[in-house]
């Protein structure tokens, strides 16, 4: 008698992907002794058109006190174009929202004449057919766009009447536009949890690609309201919600962010690669007073110097230990956690300052324990 194969063992593309998240501890030590930049968020200013209640950067329509100015931005898009492989790393302009900076045209035509790989996040409110034009002039190479609820409750997370349909516009007019590297990341909360099916057929019908879902987490104004917040139950119903969508597949792909370490065979389920919080091992920024940190959303107690006084390169290579060797991070329900090996702490954005510890811890949300009394991982 024939022995019959798994469907996980007929399926080329699934055998692929087990063999990737087998080979993830062996990838994760490796490209953390080799830290190869490549990816940078430039936070080109604070100035923002929205008034978002879970801004995590507390932006508002007047840039922050300090920013760096246009020529102080376009020396640092020279020193990276003199001093990095334009093919490996890929700047991404953020904000605030980066459309509203003054000078955008000229920062604009700097990226584009240094031959630089270059990006954008952005709220969609301006993405004009004539902004998405001078966008793709430009070089555009990738872009996010943010969609957080069909109509009022993206409005009201936005704190902008109108917002939706500027956003879905824009959307629209980035989906009909040249291939380009694109998503839509929808911010997760419990007024918007409900609406997660429309969102997805909606953006199935604008032809978006791939979709990102991030829990809100409380940084910024989120941390002082607190409904803003999935408690454990609505995290299990987003992980529902992902692991369903997944499996009747699509023409968008749908996947959880890369924050918040999960069970593996959950994660599995939820996301294209195993979770890795990649802060400081291939991801840098500069904020826009010219701090730099790894992911733009850090504390910033973990920033490691500053442009206007510091080589980038060199911060990057010889100051970036706290983002690579992370022992410091196991405190409080982290001590005793079986799963620390490969949890490490939960994504870095996560940390809170203030208490020394992590934030939230998501194993423990999805499978509902409590923090730091998880089961053993499985072995391997």
């Amino acid at each position: 008698m024939t022995a019959r194969r798994s469907p996980a063992l007929r399926s080329p593309a699934l055998r692929l992907s087990a063999l990737r998240r087998w080979l993830h501890p062996l990838h994760r030590r490796l490209e953390t002794a080799v830290h190869p930049l490549r990816y940078l968020f430039l936070e080109i200013t604070q100035r923002c058109n929205l008034r978002c209640r879970h801004c995590g950067s507390d932006c508002g329509s007047e840039p922050r006190a300090g920013e760096l100015d246009t020529e102080e931005w376009l020396a640092c898009f020279d020193h990276l174009a003199a001093r990095c492989r334009r093919d490996r790393v890929a700047l991404v302009l953020t904000g605030g929202e980066p459309l509203c900076h003054p000078d955008l045209g000229a920062l604009l035509a700097r990226l584009h004449d240094r031959g630089l790989t270059w990006g954008l996040v952005t709220n969609g409110q301006l993405l004009t057919e004539r902004n998405v034009r001078s966008l793709l002039e430009h070089g555009l190479n990738a872009v996010t766009v943010s969609l957080d609820g069909l109509g009022d409750s993206h409005d009201w997370l936005r704190g902008t009447p109108g917002a939706f349909v500027r956003a879905r516009n824009g959307i629209a007019r980035l989906a009909s536009a040249p291939p380009l590297h694109f998503d839509v990341v929808t911010c997760v909360h419990p007024k918007n949890l409900g609406e997660l099916p429309a969102i997805h057929a909606l953006l199935a019908e604008l032809g978006v690609p791939a979709w990102r879902l991030f829990p809100i987490f409380p940084r910024g104004r989120a941390a002082a309201d607190p409904e803003l917040r999935l408690d454990a139950a609505g995290y299990r119903r987003l992980l529902d919600f992902l692991r369903a969508a997944r499996a009747r597949g699509g023409p968008v792909r749908a996947a959880l962010s890369c924050e918040g370490y999960l069970p593996p065979a959950l994660d599995a389920e939820v996301r294209d690669e195993p979770y890795f919080c990649r802060a400081g091992i291939d991801i840098a920024s500069v904020l826009s007073d010219g701090a730099i940190g790894a992911c733009p959303n850090l504390s910033r107690g973990l920033v490691q110097g500053n442009v206007r006084d510091d080589d980038l390169l060199d911060v990057w290579e010889h100051r970036f230990a706290p983002f690579r060797e992370r022992g410091w991070m196991r405190t409080g329900d982290c001590v005793p956690c079986r799963e620390w090996r490969r949890c490490q702490g939960n994504s870095l954005h996560l940390w809170d300052d203030a208490r020394g510890r992590t934030a939230f811890c998501s194993f423990a949300a999805a499978t509902g324990t409590a923090p730091g009394a998880q089961e053993p991982p499985p072995r391997g």
